[in-house]
């Protein structure tokens, strides 16, 4: 059984993980991304498809790849600022919603909304194409912590605080988040192995979908020693149980992989 002292502040929860060398101190520079704002609006699926690259520091979004006109939708209620042609994306959509941040959406052959046109969560929008600099029919998305942001944030996080996880099946929900990680920098690997590849980087406490868990590696960390792994699908890969916010070491309820 795991049980973290919640008096114990994370700062010091993640300098004591990081002396393990299981996680760095900081993020690195590709890793870093501005953290989500709480979820004010319940979130809807953006397109049916497969994702094909996801957020990185060379790409500020996700791309996910169907069939020319596979429908677009609002990931939440807002209004229209941009919705028109735009260079690299061809055409492009940009929502503001009313928790102030910003969604973008780019390469589709039809938009089917206009500037100041307000919108509701899961609204149509556009249909999927190849616009621009495109090598195939897809959906670039991309998540902005507000107007004034230059950069997208990492989609995944902040579709997740929204009860949406990638990839996604628009109308009739995705499976809920059923665990939360803690802590910052938190690696996402390959498979529950220390030296699998990294593919991906938690920048904070982020809910999550735990499709299921299996014995891997021994990780030692804050005093507490596990072998089981959790699978998330959404983010591509596997996290130790260690960093999923549950006293248990076997999560309950969850299937073995």
């Amino acid at each position: 059984m795991r049980v973290f002292k919640r008096t114990k502040s994370i700062g010091l929860l993640v300098a004591a993980v990081a002396a393990t060398g299981l996680i760095p101190l900081t993020a690195g520079a590709a890793d870093a991304a501005p953290p989500a704002k709480p979820a004010d609006y319940a979130g809807s699926c953006p397109a049916a498809g497969t994702v094909t690259q996801w957020w990185h520091s060379g790409h500020d979004g996700v791309d996910i790849a169907n069939n020319r006109g596979t429908p677009i939708y609002s990931t939440g209620p807002g209004s229209v600022i941009a919705s028109g042609p735009a260079s690299g994306y061809g055409q492009w959509i940009r929502i503001k919603h009313d928790d102030g941040t910003v969604t973008e959406y780019g390469h589709m052959y039809e938009r089917l909304v206009s500037v100041n046109q307000r919108v509701s969560s899961g609204q149509l929008i556009a249909r999927m194409g190849s616009e621009g600099d495109s090598s195939g029919n897809h959906l670039h998305f991309e998540a902005h912590s507000s107007t004034a942001s230059t950069r997208g944030m990492d989609p995944v996080p902040y579709l997740a605080a929204r009860g949406v996880s990638l990839p996604c099946t628009p109308g009739n929900g995705t499976p809920g988040t059923n665990f939360s990680t803690w802590g910052t920098s938190v690696r996402v690997r390959a498979d529950a192995r220390l030296n699998a590849a990294v593919v991906r980087t938690l920048t904070g406490p982020t809910p999550v979908f735990v499709e299921c868990q299996k014995h891997g590696d021994l990780v030692n960390a804050e005093g507490y020693s596990n072998d089981a792994w959790a699978y998330i699908p959404a983010l591509g890969g596997y996290i130790s149980n260690i960093y999923i916010d549950h006293p248990a070491a076997w999560l309950p309820g969850v299937r073995e992989c």
